[in-house]
């Protein structure tokens, strides 16, 4: 190999390298601008779209001096102090409110990274597919009834069949014995005829069949206000599986009053406009059930300000007890340290719309009452009524008390 040839190759290698490094650093500024930009702009900016600051999108473009851009992002009032003749900058002040921007502890690369990113986002990344089927598949239709009632024709038509070769064969015999062929009855000629002459399989047929209307009866009537499954449709698609799922939203956050009173409550739009302020778009419905929000709201997402005009959603009630019947919600949840799934299931898992997972019949409620154990220990509340337990069953021996203990079935407990 000439000297020449080694030389090439060493160059060759060379280039090689730096071009990968080029590569690989450019791809990681990439990846790091937009972790840069999710931890220290998107609280405040989105790229195409006004939000509490402007859209960044073209942001180089507007600023002709780029070290006065770097400067403004570093710390905004004290670029505006040193050039009150920046006519752009004040402008873009006043435009806003005179809000005022956080100061960011970014260097001139971290910088120049975050603008790379903006200037070439990655393409949107599309919604999870299995998500969107979840939330919006239609349930599974039962067509066992109709299996049956197919099951029971097939049964007929096979009887009647064997009824008839029967009665050909009866005929057939009938003839090689040189006897009168008689006329063949009605069917309720001959359910008559056989009536008579089986009572006693008349009377069990009978039973059978009042028995079985009996049963039937009695849980048509016994579901009579009860609700267990109903899942109306509501006016806006939320989805308890993305929030209290997906982004683990405790309960309290949406239904705070169900820790301080007796009703659980239905969330204000406020509290959903606390997020969606800045969350436009969703994963399943895209922007069609946030924008809903907004007009309840009165909130114009284009100029990021309330209009003042304001339009109240109607909630359709999925859990509602009668009025005889008094449930207070902070004495089970916070008194009684019960969690929310144990009346209404596994909520997280639950996509749209909303279901009664209970009963919520008076049996239901005794049936807990019977088996919870209250927990006592380490409870103010109950430090007296547990010692007083404790010396009433002391003969007993039971240390660990159920609601029956302390008056979970007595009448004015839930009723007056």
């Amino acid at each position: 190999m000439s000297k020449f040839q080694r030389m090439f190759r060493v160059v060759t290698y060379s280039l090689s390298v730096v071009l990968f490094t080029f590569l690989l650093s450019n791809s990681a500024a990439a990846q790091d601008g937009e972790k840069l930009f999710k931890a220290n702009c998107s609280s405040c900016h989105k790229l195409n779209k006004k939000l509490i600051g402007p859209a960044l999108s073209g942001v180089q473009e507007r600023w002709e001096d780029q070290e006065a851009l770097y400067a403004w992002i570093k710390n905004s009032q004290d670029y505006l102090k040193k050039n009150p003749g920046d006519s752009y900058a004040q402008e873009l002040f006043l435009e806003y409110n005179k809000s005022v921007m956080t100061a960011q502890a970014v260097s001139d690369a971290e910088i120049g990274a975050i603008l790379d990113y903006i200037a070439n986002p990655p393409a949107d990344k599309a919604p999870p597919a299995q998500l969107a089927v979840n939330e919006n598949a239609a349930p599974a239709e039962d067509n066992s009834t109709y299996w049956l009632f197919g099951i029971v024709i097939i049964l007929v038509i096979v009887a009647r069949i064997l009824s008839g070769v029967r009665s050909s064969l009866a005929t057939v015999k009938l003839l090689s014995e040189g006897k009168e062929i008689l006329k063949p009855k009605s069917f309720i000629e001959g359910l008559k005829h056989w009536t008579i002459n089986n009572k006693r399989y008349t009377v069990l047929i009978v039973v059978l069949i009042l028995a079985s209307f009996s049963v039937k009866g009695w849980y048509a009537l016994k579901s009579i206000g009860v609700y267990q499954g109903y899942a109306p449709e509501q006016p806006i698609k939320f989805s308890h599986k993305i929030h209290a799922g997906v982004n683990a939203i405790e309960c309290a956050y949406c239904h705070h009053s169900a820790y301080k009173g007796k009703n659980a409550g239905i969330p204000s739009v406020n509290v959903c406009m606390n997020c969606h302020e800045g969350i436009s778009e969703g994963k399943v419905d895209g922007t069609v059930e946030i924008a809903k929000i907004y007009e309840a709201a009165g909130w114009d997402a284009e100029d990021q300000s309330y209009t003042g005009v304001e339009k109240p959603i109607k909630w359709i009630r999925i859990h509602n007890l009668p009025d005889f019947a008094y449930f207070n919600h902070s004495q089970h949840v916070v008194v009684g340290k019960q969690k929310c799934e144990t009346c209404h299931g596994e909520v997280s898992e639950y996509g749209y719309p909303m279901k009664q997972y209970s009963e919520l019949t008076m049996g239901w409620c005794i049936n807990c009452h019977r088996e919870t154990t209250v927990a006592m220990e380490g409870n103010e509340y109950y430090t007296k009524i547990h010692n007083e337990l404790l010396e009433r069953y002391k003969d007993e021996k039971i240390d660990a008390f159920t609601v029956e203990h302390i008056g979970g079935l007595e009448c004015g407990k839930c009723h007056y």
